[in-house]
């Protein structure tokens, strides 16, 4: 089974296998090249109504990013939170902070190189970045929003009752979407090191542009459909969710705040206790309005990308359009 047929299928495009495999290998470069751009323009387009200044300033060099200290300190203080914690349900939210810590470690590592891509305008890697760090932050945004309680007035209250009560618990979209990135690092890294072999990849007009020659040896088009996949899920929740970043990186900034106070005063302080219960009661109603944000956002992706997804089919009647807007004769059905 061709390569390029599997990996058209591995991005979710529906494509009638004997229409596709009855092209010469040049067409068949060609519909896909033009598939994969429509779908790298769908998510561009919500990529740009974002505001992810704080990210991009870093320019994919993540030692630079402003808020990387915050990021980590927050997870240590999570991590330190649950993993002394007696009760099972801990265990899940650990599994979550070290699939964070993955990620970070791996912009960390690979800092270097992603930030040379990163500015030679390799539009890919820039929203591979992004997109990484930006998931990072909505999860943490989110195990946040629901520990505050934990770790100030509900000390009490079982771990795996608090996890449950994040909005589709592991099924929480940013949850799931950071387990996937941090499923996914040996893949990306495998297409970050291609790129780097060819340093005038840049993404400009459409897929076979960034790749370049990469296409044709077959080594970034195998795994360009799960990243666009895994990009679009990211991209797309936080388009539809409408959480600001600021949001998210003031809710952690509070945390790291109220636990200071908190060991400075001793956690019997009267007026450290108010202030964690003011912050508490704040992030509880934050917390209420993710919940109804998951919910629209879960619809309102699924009828998007269904949108999309069909003028993504390929058939017989695509390619036939393909080709004769190419010029190559093809009669139309």
């Amino acid at each position: 089974m061709p390569t390029l047929y599997i990996a058209l299928t591995e991005a979710g495009i529906e494509v009638d296998r004997a229409a596709f495999i009855h092209l010469n290998e040049a067409n068949q470069v060609k519909v896909t090249d033009d598939v994969l751009t429509k779908m790298l323009k769908f998510i561009t387009d919500k990529y740009n109504s974002l505001d992810f200044s704080e990210i991009e300033k870093s320019a994919g060099d993540f030692n630079r990013f402003k808020y990387r200290t915050m990021l980590v300190e927050n997870l240590d203080m999570l991590r330190n939170v649950y993993q002394s914690s007696d009760d099972p349900g801990a265990a899940k939210y650990v599994e979550v902070i070290q699939a964070v810590t993955m990620i970070y470690e791996y912009l960390t590592e690979k800092s270097v190189v992603i930030s040379q891509l990163y500015k030679s305008g390799n539009g890919l890697v820039q929203l591979i970045y992004t997109s990484l760090v930006s998931s990072c932050i909505y999860c943490v945004g989110i195990l946040v929003s629901n520990t505050i309680r934990f770790v100030t007035v509900e000390q009490d209250t079982d771990c795996q009752v608090l996890f449950d009560e994040i909005p589709n618990t592991i099924k929480h979209v940013h949850i799931k979407n950071v387990m996937s990135a941090a499923g996914s690092l040996d893949t990306i890294d495998r297409v970050i090191d291609e790129f780097a072999k060819q340093k005038s990849s840049k993404m400009n007009e459409s897929i076979s542009i960034a790749a370049g020659v990469v296409i044709g040896i077959g080594v970034v088009i195998i795994f360009l459909p799960r990243l666009l996949m895994l990009i679009r899920e990211i991209v797309y929740s936080i388009y539809y969710s409408r959480v600001k970043l600021s949001d998210m990186l003031n809710m952690q900034a509070q945390l790291i705040r109220t636990n200071i106070e908190s060991l400075e005063a001793g956690r019997g302080n009267k007026k450290i206790v108010a202030r964690q219960r003011r912050i508490a009661e704040w992030l509880e109603k934050w917390k209420d309005r993710i919940a109804v944000k998951v919910d629209t956002t879960e619809a309102a992706m699924k009828m998007q990308k269904k949108k999309e997804d069909q003028s993504l089919h390929i058939n017989t009647q695509y390619i036939d359009q393909m080709q004769y807007d190419a010029g190559d004769g093809a009669v139309m059905i």
